[in-house]
């Protein structure tokens, strides 16, 4: 039986386009408000004292007792570098959302032997701009845990901007047990503890994870390669124990995985997992992601899917050389699963140009599932045939498959992993957003004349692609959208710490891009730029004067010598995070 769910698309796309016309009509009206949490702040330092007043000048010293003392009133508690060793329990239920962010970014650095942070219960809670790491050998536990407790859910949480790294023992990050509401978006993850993933997320609902970069590399840790497991493995193993059966609407979008290093046994991500006898991980989607197999090491497959039902993989690049079982996807039961139901393959690149995808395009008996389709979906071997598969074989169950080379970067060599070096990346960038932009481009972009462009099945295209632009009407296969901006982009302007504002933009083809701003208007007499050629354009501003008015125009210059050059913005200096403005004069 095979289903077609437009009808899904569609609410999709309504409920972008609401989002969208939100914005819009704060970006002209210029009527978003900030935050109250620039009336309300406080600080932590490594060298502080719990028994200070939280000042800038006399700040605490543990994200514990910033928790519980810090009033609930959308406010913001600021953390300076330095090294904070040992476990972070920070037992609060927040009525208003309250952000505890690194005056610097990934210079507040957690560290422990043991757990470093742990959420039991916790609402409301933003964590922003941190480095959580285990000390080193000898650690055990997980690097940062969170689940439900006697008090209630754990529940609207947000980890964004962080660097989770190097566990000697568990996860880098498990949600579980009752957590719902949940947003991890713009992180670094990379080298789990043996046997064990960067995320669990375990019988959870709501769950988004997007725009992060997930990579293995224990050498660059002085660390023997572990037997570790997946990525991300989304699952159920309590068996209802919290009063949940089944992790259900999780979203995994817009996220980059690369450098596998694990267990050949293991697949990149796994839904569902422990052969439990109910579906483990129901309404997955999983869409806009980049897998790069820029190493030689062995893997079993992209995506395993066990005991689960409604799962989408949809407009997925999946680029290099990947020796794997079973190059796609394996869907199978085990144990006391159910039958999987629902499980849909839409507008993917599958793209190894090596021509050495193996002896099997997917894995699985097809009678353990109820419900499946492979459609739409363009495939490349090198020249080679597409192989068969158990599962599916494209050649035969893909009626509106496309065979060509999609024109990707297929020299991965040389790729330069985003490891944080106190200062700035080894590529020189400084942010994490500006790495994920740079792997994107350089692996994940098609050019105009690919033979992806224009070819995507619009009831199944998700709003907008990999780095957030929207999709035109005839969208692209895989995960990058070519034919993306305005003719005449609209910058948006966000919250990075104190002083400092970031002004971000897209544009429709690759161009340079750069900032001109100043206190006066018309009179723009300092700049920042980049000669890299690109789309997406993304400048920090430092220096900054709070509560001063800057004012502020954008530039562009194509690769065939056109220019661009915007009319006035303006916007005011804030100390909080909230949502993106930029007024037109």
């Amino acid at each position: 039986m095979i289903i077609k769910r437009a009808d899904v698309s569609r609410s999709k796309i309504i409920a972008c386009l609401v989002s969208l016309s939100m914005m819009l009509a704060i970006l002209i009206t210029g009527s978003a408000k900030p935050s109250l949490a620039q009336n309300c702040q406080y600080w932590v330092a490594s060298t502080g004292s719990n028994s200070n007043p939280g000042t800038s000048s006399q700040p605490w010293a543990t994200m514990s007792y910033a928790a519980a003392t810090v009033p609930d009133n959308h406010c913001t508690v600021w953390f300076k570098s330095g090294l904070y060793v040992g476990l972070n329990e920070p037992e609060r239920r927040f009525s208003t959302p309250t952000t505890f962010k690194a005056v610097v970014p990934y210079t507040a650095v957690f560290e422990n032997n043991s757990i470093v942070l742990e959420l039991d219960g916790n609402r409301h809670m933003i964590f922003d701009g941190f480095v959580f790491r285990h000390s080193g050998p000898g650690a055990s536990e997980y690097v940062v845990i969170g689940g439900r407790s006697s008090d209630g859910w754990l529940e609207h949480i947000t980890f964004r901007n962080n660097i989770f790294h190097d566990s000697y023992d568990n996860d880098l990050l498990k949600l579980h047990n009752g957590s719902r509401f949940i947003t991890v978006e713009n992180n670094i993850f990379f080298n789990q503890g043996d046997n064990e993933q960067h995320m669990d997320v375990n019988s959870v609902t709501d769950v988004i994870i997007q725009d992060n970069i997930f990579f293995q590399d224990f050498a660059g840790s002085s660390r023997a390669p572990y037997n570790t497991k997946s990525f991300i493995v989304v699952k159920d193993s309590n068996e209802g124990e919290d009063g949940l059966l089944g992790s259900e609407r999780v979203i995994l979008r817009r996220n980059i995985f690369m450098n596998w290093e694990a267990d050949p046994g293991e697949s990149f991500l796994k839904i569902g997992n422990d052969g439990k006898p109910y579906h483990e991980a129901k309404d997955v989607q999983i869409e806009n992601n980049l897998f790069i197999g820029n190493v030689n090491n062995e893997t079993d497959t992209i995506l395993g899917v066990r005991g689960s039902k409604d799962v989408t993989f949809v407009n997925n690049t999946i680029a290099g050389n990947l020796p794997s079982d079973s190059y796609a996807f394996r869907v199978e039961i085990l144990e006391s699963n159910p039958r999987n139901e629902n499980i849909f393959f839409y507008n993917n690149i599958w793209s190894d140009p090596t021509g050495t995808m193996g002896d099997d395009f997917s894995n699985g008996n097809s009678a353990d599932t109820i419900s499946a389709e492979l459609e739409n979906n363009l495939y490349w071997n090198g020249g080679s045939s597409i192989p068969s598969g158990e599962f599916f074989s494209p050649m035969n169950d893909d009626a509106h498959r496309i065979v060509a080379n999609p024109l990707l970067n297929t020299n991965q060599n040389n790729l330069i992993l985003p490891r944080w070096q106190g200062s700035a990346f080894p590529s020189g960038n400084t942010t994490i957003r500006q790495e994920f932009l740079r792997l994107v481009e350089q692996y994940g972009s098609i050019p105009a004349n690919s033979p992806a462009v224009g070819e995507a099945d619009s009831a199944y295209t998700p709003a907008d692609d990999i780095l957030g632009n929207p999709r035109d009407a005839a969208s692209d296969l895989g995960a990058y959208e070519v034919s993306v901006g305005p003719a005449n982009p609209v910058p948006v302007v966000t919250v990075v710490g104190p002083g400092k504002m970031g002004i971000s933009w897209h544009t429709h083809e690759a161009a340079t891009g750069m900032v001109e701003y100043n206190t006066s208007p018309g009179n723009y007499t300092q700049t920042a730029s980049s000669p890299a050629f690109t789309t997406h354009h993304y400048f920090v501003l430092s220096g900054l004067t709070l509560g001063e008015r800057y004012y502020f125009r954008i530039n562009n210059t194509f690769q065939d010598n056109e220019t661009y050059q915007s009319g006035e913005y303006t916007f005011v200096v804030q100390t909080a995070f909230y949502l993106p403005i930029a007024v037109r004069q």
